[in-house]
């Protein structure tokens, strides 16, 4: 599949379109290795680029289908610190290019390869979906050539099975977004809980992480229910959930699937009878307008919140809304923290080897809108702040809005094993 052709004031170009100059690097790539240039040849194409020193950003995010809302949301916040750097990295020019990897896995491996070999990029920024994540990880690992900024992806299989040098996660991981809550909710709201998830890897792996955890805090879960992706009808589970007898509910569904879930969990009756409590993508900025009164009152964890009330976040969001007029979303913090990354590495090591960037980055502390966090030094996922938030009305444009109710200051994640 060919994607549509795009063009900004940086040059930002379509992953078939191709320079007309071969940079050393890239030529080294290639005669290095001969035998993996000759196998990839058929699919790829000659391996082309430029040698001016420019830096070559890949995005390797959907540009269409479900998730299409959330690629463009991260490539806005990486542009935001363009825009505010003179489209600029470390003092160095930046040319963009994005190809749709689609939400789909093997297009995803195919577009990794494309910016490596290829384009010749520097950094990936992406993906969303963490099953294209999963796929990519050996690609990454055996072309070895530019360090990925994962801006998004949250399955803890990726630092479980990849515990890659090149992977920084300016993201989250999925225990961060669902344990860290339970013993606040145990603590706050009930001693017993149902679980209802989205019924696939990323809310299994959520579910799960709660459950221990507010098992470990002593509480009881009394039952789990699980969705399948995409369901229009929910009252049958919502059947189940209210059979379960449970005092709370913590639910993990995203996207459109958590519009339609909050929206008929408030029409059966259920907010009379159980508190809602959920991973932060249950109630964000992309689903409560659509949510509006049905998400009043109900609790979630993220590590981003908009309203947050710093001086750094209250800035980022007036620059972000007088580009986008809208306010930004996790989505567009992760990219514009992906940049930021991106750009105290290269300034430090003052170069784009990928393995001086990843020496870099380990550990390093990014001042972020979220509040500041801290690549952890043998995982390179994020230690930062979570916020709990609950949603309450808004004298805003949207009608309600998450409010900060507490935050846990840097939960201790885990490592799952890896050790870099």
């Amino acid at each position: 599949m060919t994607p549509k052709r795009s063009t900004t004031k940086r040059g930002q170009r379509d992953a078939s379109q191709s320079s007309t100059t071969t940079s050393r690097r890239r030529f080294l790539l290639s005669s290095g290795v001969a035998g993996t240039a000759a196998a990839l040849g058929g699919c790829l194409g000659g391996i082309t680029g430029s040698d001016d020193g420019t830096l070559t950003v890949g995005y390797v995010l959907p540009f269409s289908g479900t998730y299409s809302l959330l690629g463009e949301s991260i490539v806005n916040g990486f542009e935001l610190f363009l825009d505010q750097n003179d489209g600029q990295i470390a003092g160095r020019e930046v040319e963009t290019v994005q190809s749709d990897t689609e939400a789909d896995t093997d297009r995803g491996v195919s577009v990794t390869r494309q910016m490596l070999v290829d384009e010749g990029a520097d950094v990936l920024v992406g993906p969303v979906s963490s099953a294209v994540a999963i796929a990519m990880m050996q690609t990454v690992e055996n072309e070895a050539s530019a360090i990925w900024l994962n801006a998004n992806a949250g399955d803890y299989r990726v630092v479980k099975e990849g515990c890659l040098k090149y992977h920084f996660r300016t993201s989250f991981n999925d225990w961060q977004t669902s344990a860290p809550l339970a013993p606040w909710v145990y603590d706050n709201v009930a001693d017993n809980v149902v679980l209802a998830y989205a019924d696939y890897a990323f809310g299994q792996n959520s579910k799960n992480f709660f459950a221990e955890a507010f098992e470990e805090a002593g509480g009881e879960v009394v039952g789990e229910v699980g969705v399948p992706l995409g369901s229009d009808d929910y009252s049958p589970y919502l059947g189940e959930i209210e059979d379960s007898g449970a005092d709370a509910v913590f639910s993990f569904f995203a996207g459109s699937d958590a519009v339609n879930y909050v929206s008929q969990f408030s029409d059966f009756g259920l907010d009379d009878k159980m508190t809602q409590t959920g991973s932060g993508f249950l109630l964000s900025e992309d689903t409560l307008p659509a949510q509006g009164e049905a998400a009043l009152g109900k609790y979630s964890i993220l590590h981003y919140t908009p309203t947050k009330q710093n001086d750094r976040n209250q800035e980022f969001v007036e620059n972000y809304m007088s580009e986008h007029d809208t306010r930004p979303n996790v989505y567009a913090v992760q990219g514009y923290d992906s940049a930021q990354a991106f750009n105290a590495a290269v300034d430090d090591v003052d170069g784009t080897d990928p393995d001086d960037l990843a020496d870099s980055l380990s550990g390093t502390e990014i001042d972020s809108p979220r509040g500041s966090f801290q690549f952890h030094p043998e995982t390179n996922d994020p230690i930062q702040d979570m916020d709990i938030r609950q949603v309450v009305e808004s004298d805003g444009e949207v009608p309600v809005e998450n409010e900060v109710v507490e935050t846990l200051e840097r939960p201790e994640i885990p490592t799952w094993g890896c050790s870099l």
